[in-house]
């Protein structure tokens, strides 16, 4: 239990799959207490032998099927086992309790699926529970409110329209959460992209200092390589794995970086578990863009000094940058120069030592990268005019 606790508290920790087996951790003991509960609930509404005594069991499967699947680490499946459990109890225990509880318990389960923060289940699984619960109250509306009470009908409507709203409002929750979740990757792969030339340029030049200045690379370090170890073996233990086998992954991965990783993944004569390890292994390599060197790049900008704010300050299109025409041509004009005089290509023994060509240029300008810098027209402008651009600039 303190283990768990401890898996709660940091659960920042941990990976997605690990969030989901916590998650169903969680709920599997909710769901362990529930079923216990059934034991009572069937003497009390005095059902025959049968029910009595098989559907307690039947329960149990389920939540013991969920908990094997969990140490199996198919934690997806065990995700949905566990809410067949709770749909399976709410639809027991409305049956035989007193109707408002029964009302109640679909909120209960509502919550749980929730829980999982999965919205595809939340559709279907949740959407599913919902309407029953709407045909639920329709039949059993005067039990919930009260045959007393004036106007059922009505009530019988309202507690619809609760326990629809109460799915609608986190049925929009979670499409504005996926949906900024969504943007937020494309910005991310769309920036990437964008930003891999310039990024394999700044690793270059980084690579050439360290030589000029006869460096070592980080990667090279005996004492980085130690603490990366160590920190490695660390977290692998809080975890309650093996710390040797996370040490032989570690001094895998910096014997990677003296190897031509391609010819790795490549070869058909290693074993499979090698080149897998390789190929995720890879994403983390120091001495290549991979994505933790993309990732690094970003996160040191963010302690680079900041400039004023200013309106247009994350303004990169020409278009949008000027109101007048001539400015925007003249932009266009001091791009087109820039590129052909800045040095930002490899010569011919791999140095950055080279310029842009006036084709390679104009294949630029025509790209459907640089609709982010310039517009249509300044394009247009740009193929009609190429021959000025070429001999003036």
């Amino acid at each position: 239990m303190r283990m768990l606790i401890s898996k709660i508290l940091n659960s920042e920790f941990l990976t997605f799959n690990e969030v989901l087996r916590l998650k169903v951790a969680v709920v599997t003991i909710f769901l362990f207490i529930f079923v216990l509960l059934t034991i009572p609930v069937s003497t009390i509404n005095e059902f025959s032998l049968d029910i009595s005594v098989l559907v307690p069991v039947g329960f149990a499967l389920l939540l013991v099927l969920t908990i094997l699947l969990t140490f199996l680490n198919l934690n997806r499946w065990a995700m949905h086992f566990s809410i067949y459990t709770i749909i399976g109890l709410t639809i027991y225990y409305v049956g035989g309790l007193n109707h408002f509880y029964g009302y109640v318990l679909f909120f209960v389960t509502l919550t749980v699926i929730i829980f999982y923060q999965d919205i595809i289940t939340y559709i279907i699984y949740g959407g599913a529970i919902t309407i029953y619960g709407i045909y639920y109250i329709s039949v059993n509306g005067g039990s919930i409110v009260g045959v007393d009470s004036i106007g059922v009908e009505v009530s019988s409507i309202t507690y619809q329209t609760i326990l629809i709203g109460f799915y609608a409002v986190f049925l929009i929750q979670f499409l504005i959460s996926d949906n900024i979740y969504e943007k937020m990757n494309n910005e991310w792969v769309r920036m990437n992209k964008v930003l891999e030339k310039y990024q394999d340029f700044t690793l270059h030049y980084l690579k050439e200092n360290i030589e000029d200045n006869k460096q070592m690379p980080i990667y090279k370090n005996v004492k980085f390589q130690q603490v990366v170890s160590e920190l490695s073996v660390f977290i692998n233990e809080f975890f309650e794995e093996d710390g040797d086998n996370i040490a032989e992954v570690v001094e895998f991965y910096f014997f990677l970086h003296e190897q031509e990783i391609n010819s790795i993944i490549e070869d058909k004569n290693i074993s499979l578990v090698t080149r897998n390890f390789a190929v995720e292994l890879q994403k983390y390599l120091l001495n290549e863009r991979s994505e933790l060197v993309s990732i690094l790049f970003d996160f040191s900008t963010l302690f680079k000094d900041e400039v004023a704010y200013e309106e247009k300050r994350y303004e990169y299109n020409l278009d949008n940058l000027f109101g007048n025409k001539v400015d925007k041509l003249l932009s266009l004009a001091i791009l087109y120069h820039y590129l052909k005089t800045e040095v930002t290509q490899y010569d011919r023994w791999g140095k950055i030592n080279g310029v842009l060509t006036h084709e390679e240029i104009a294949e630029l300008l025509v790209s459907k990268e640089f609709r982010e810098f310039i517009s249509f027209e300044q394009v247009n402008f740009f193929l009609d005019n190429q021959e000025l651009f070429e001999i003036l600039l």
